[in-house]
């Protein structure tokens, strides 16, 4: 089962990259800020899915500096998917005011993975070392200005916050007859339940890891939990790729 979460891995990576390269077209044909906002979602989240599988196959102690690299990017995915479903769903290519707020946790994320930059690369590599070993490192050690596993636990809220806002956007824009075209509609509820089932699963492998501690390392390696995130990695990166032409052909 592990060689599927590192096929679902791989091929969403590639289908990322079409994905990411489809939308930043769109943006620059277009002006299409909506298409903008979709790809660093998929970037942040591709790469996550990029530094796991260098985890899982150890191959991150040898560029021991992509770690934590993401920290501030994770931040981005809840507010970036939201604001992708608010701008399709009015039908605009202009962020709202003062969008830049929404960048205060990112911030956070930056200023924080600081003193790991700062580290030597004897203790860099040391560290991946142990981290390879036990995976549980990651959310144990000491190169941040909080403890890290608060990062799983804010990034979560935020990204539950922002869900709840994307799914009451869809409701309501559901209840204007005639407003909002069926395919767009349906292509943004696919989209936003794959998210949801990506959040649920995560925030279900973060809750038993607080509570239980003692056995993170292997609810981190748990295939049969990183075959469903993997899986539907894969399925958002389709999605990015091709949603997005198939309701624009009606």
């Amino acid at each position: 089962m592990g060689g599927w979460v590192l096929f679902f891995g791989i091929v969403g990576i590639i289908f990322s990259a079409l994905g990411i390269v489809l939308r930043v077209v769109d943006y620059r044909r277009k002006q299409d800020v909506a298409a903008l906002v979709l790809s660093v979602a998929l970037f942040a989240v591709s790469w996550y899915a990029f530094i796991y599988l260098m985890i899982l196959t150890g191959s991150v102690v040898h560029v021991p500096n992509f770690y934590n690299k993401g920290i501030p990017l994770y931040y981005l995915i809840a507010p970036c998917m939201f604001f992708y479903v608010k701008l399709r769903l009015r039908q605009i290519h202009k962020l709202p005011r003062y969008w830049y707020l929404h960048l205060a946790p990112f911030v956070f994320g930056l200023v924080d993975i600081m003193p790991y930059a700062l580290t030597s690369s004897a203790e860099k590599q040391a560290l991946m070392v142990r981290l390879v070993t036990n995976i549980r490192t990651g959310f144990e050690h000491e190169y941040g200005f909080i403890n890290q596993q608060w990062h799983y636990i804010i990034r979560l809220l935020l990204a539950f916050a922002y869900l709840l806002a994307q799914w009451r956007a869809l409701f309501m824009a559901d209840t204007e007859d005639g407003v909002i075209s069926r395919r767009l509609l349906f292509s943004l509820y696919t989209l936003t339940i794959i998210y949801s089932l990506f959040i649920a699963i995560q925030v279900g492998m973060v809750m038993n890891i607080l509570f239980n501690q003692l056995q993170a390392s292997y609810i981190l390696r748990d295939a049969d939990q990183l075959i469903w995130i993997g899986g539907l990695y894969l399925l958002f990166s389709l999605w990015v790729c091709f949603g997005p032409r198939l309701w624009r052909s009606d």
